[in-house]
């Protein structure tokens, strides 16, 4: 009789045991629970959640940007007005776009984090070159806009972004914290 239940016993526990062993195995030799999940770490979603509220925050940066170099001299005129004012309904435009902007920046912020800044101090040249060679032709101003404004313009337009991309790494990089 006792070795009945014993051997009940043993065949109750063996899968038992090789259900550990497997678990084991798969996470690299230690049981993973959820205790020990990093909660800080983000989902793409939230990612991209945060990067289009940290690209509206840019478009302010952007717009205060503008008010400050208009201090220091007339900004050139052309099809894009300069500074850009917070009136309405034409801000809630500007604050859209950047936040456009913004998500498509969270698409690719785990892939560049250890490398952020670099990513947003060139990020700006991505929605500029849109802008320069989509917007503004499609608008009649031409390539540019060279055919409604002068050579400065370029220039000036590049200068007032510039902030825009660094602006949504900071941001971005306050909220989430140290891991993406």
């Amino acid at each position: 009789m006792n070795t009945t239940i014993r051997s009940e016993q043993s065949t109750t526990t063996q899968p038992v045991k090789m259900l550990a062993a497997a678990k084991a195995h798969t996470t690299g030799g230690r049981a993973a629970s959820i205790r020990e999940r990093d909660w800080n770490a983000t989902t793409l979603s939230q990612r991209v959640a945060i990067c289009f509220a940290a690209g509206a925050v840019a478009t302010v940066a952007l717009v205060l940007f503008s008010h400050v170099l208009s201090w220091f001299g007339p900004a050139p005129k052309g099809p894009i007005r300069f500074p850009v004012f917070f009136e309405l309904p034409g801000i809630y435009r500007l604050l859209f776009w950047g936040g456009l902007w913004g998500l498509l920046f969270g698409f690719f912020i785990k892939a560049v984090w250890n490398r952020l800044y670099l990513f947003g101090f060139f990020y700006f040249l991505l929605p500029l070159a849109a802008t320069f060679l989509y917007f503004l032709p499609m608008g009649g101003a031409g390539y540019f806009g060279l055919k409604a404004a002068g050579p400065m313009f370029p220039l000036y337009v590049m200068l007032v972004n510039l902030p825009f991309g660094i602006t949504i790494a900071l941001v971005a990089r306050a909220i989430i914290g140290k891991t993406p």
